[in-house]
């Protein structure tokens, strides 16, 4: 009897513990005890009151909001702020909601609180708006129709640590009316709309110059009236050669294009100006550039090689490059023979293509060339996913390679890739990549106007090349 009685009393604890635990939650308290408040028209929570909790990976984000007594839940509608377009709604029973991040965007929240008719409150009659960010907080911001040349002389950006970053009107025009040198500032250029591109058109002299990394994201530039280069390291460096590492004259800060297409370059992308640079890190991410020149033939599209220097990590994703100018290409990327990592204070060098459509690319060329390397064993390859159409005189992974790919211990990944050449696939690669690669011809719809849309075709099927033209 003893025995019972205690099992019975363990059994109320817990019954009363499931209780007290599940309105600490607060979701549904109020169906459980009277909240005080009736025949009340309720009010939304106050945009002060709205707190944005994004993630540690940054992927998701929490919406959280103080709880309204005698409340029945909460309209939430969650908008892309610059086009209006509703991301997410939901009926909230609680007092927060948790949805997908995304980098750069502007968001505007709209919240209601809602009534209950088991008290017999009513709804709020308007809902609060929010209107909050996931951008990086801008350094300034440059009006419409302003010349860079003339905004950055007049007010220079900041030298330090951090990058700067400016802000373009959205679906603005602005111009680079002759070289603009940032020095040793580090700058990133930017659209405050990711839907809404603004547009930098160079004069016949422009040209951007840097020694302390550089960026430039949902941007449009037409360098169509330019002969000179679209980005160069500074002819005259802000910065002093590195003593202890060859006289390297280091940038730390990464050479970052996100998000920009490019039109009418008829020089080199990335140029060196024949000074001895060590370019950490390089990168080029979902964008465009379309190659007009007219005298390339023998340069590289990202040349790095007069002055003695190179990159060091190096990276092409998501993105499309294709020529449709008079003149070939000799490379995609040329260094120096003499740069490599040690000799920079680095352990590791990488090269990277993931998921790019190459058109038309030095055609004649030999598409990459850097022996200084190409023969070390911890030189990191990883080439996947890509398509290369008569691109590097139809010898791609040997170019990229150069010699037989069990050389690299560190890391050789290859796998996925087409290499077509004038109407066949390239032959004899397989002692350089060894991964699958697919046999048939790439159907784009439009190649000639740029339109690298892709038909019915095992590129497709697998999701190879510039993931835009899989949409």
């Amino acid at each position: 009897m003893k025995r019972t009685f205690k099992t019975l009393a363990k059994l109320c604890i817990f019954a009363a513990m499931v209780v007290l635990c599940s309105c600490q939650r607060g979701d549904k308290c109020d169906e459980m005890f009277d909240p005080g408040v009736s025949g009340q028209v309720m009010t939304s929570p106050s945009a002060e009151e709205i707190i944005i909790t994004p993630s540690e990976d940054g992927s998701r984000q929490t919406i959280s909001w103080p709880l309204i007594k005698g409340a029945g839940g909460f309209d939430l509608k969650l908008y892309e702020g610059s086009t209006g377009t509703l991301l997410a709604e939901a009926i909230v029973d609680g007092s927060s909601y948790t949805t997908s991040r995304e980098e750069d965007m502007n968001y505007k929240l709209e919240i209601r609180t809602l009534g209950n008719e088991r008290y017999n409150n009513t709804d709020a009659p308007e809902a609060t708006e929010k209107l909050f960010t996931t951008f990086t907080p801008s350094y300034a911001t440059i009006p419409d129709g302003t010349d860079l040349c003339q905004y950055f002389a007049e007010n220079p950006a900041p030298i330090g640590d951090e990058s700067s970053y400016y802000d373009l009107e959205g679906g603005g025009h602005y111009t680079v009316s002759g070289l603009l040198d940032f020095g040793a500032s580090s700058v990133v250029l930017r659209s405050n709309s990711k839907s809404n591109y603004a547009t930098i058109t160079y004069g016949e002299t422009g040209a951007i110059e840097f020694c302390a990394g550089f960026g430039t994201k949902y941007l449009n530039f037409d360098c169509s009236a330019s002969s000179k280069p679209v980005f160069a390291f500074s002819a005259n460096p802000a910065i002093e050669a590195d003593a202890e590492h060859n006289n390297h004259l280091q940038i730390t800060v990464p050479f970052n294009i996100q998000c920009t297409d490019f039109t009418g370059v008829n020089s080199y992308f990335l140029f060196d100006n024949k000074l001895k640079y060590c370019l950490r890190t390089g990168i080029v991410n979902k964008s465009v550039v379309h190659v007009t020149s007219v005298n390339m033939s023998a340069g590289a599209i990202f040349q790095i090689y007069d002055g003695g220097g190179f990159i060091n990590d190096f990276t092409v994703s998501n993105s499309t490059f294709y020529n449709t100018g008079e003149s070939d290409q000799k490379y995609f990327v040329r260094y120096n023979n003499s740069g490599r990592a040690d000799r920079a204070g680095y352990t590791s060098t990488k090269v990277t293509f993931t998921n790019n459509t190459f058109y038309n690319i030095c055609h004649t060329g030999q598409w990459a060339n850097y022996d200084g390397i190409v023969s070390k064993a911890e030189t990191e390859f990883t080439v996947t996913k890509n398509i290369f159409y008569d691109c590097g005189s139809g010898q791609i992974p040997r170019r990229i390679l150069k010699n037989n790919a069990t050389k690299y211990t560190v890391c050789c990944v290859f796998s996925n890739n087409t290499y077509w050449f004038e109407g066949a696939p390239e032959e004899n690669n397989s002692q350089y990549d060894s991964g699958y690669q697919l046999q048939g011809e790439p159907l784009f719809e439009n190649a000639a106007e740029g339109n690298f849309k892709l038909g019915e075709c095992e590129q497709k099927t697998i999701g190879a090349g510039d993931p835009r033209w899989l949409e």
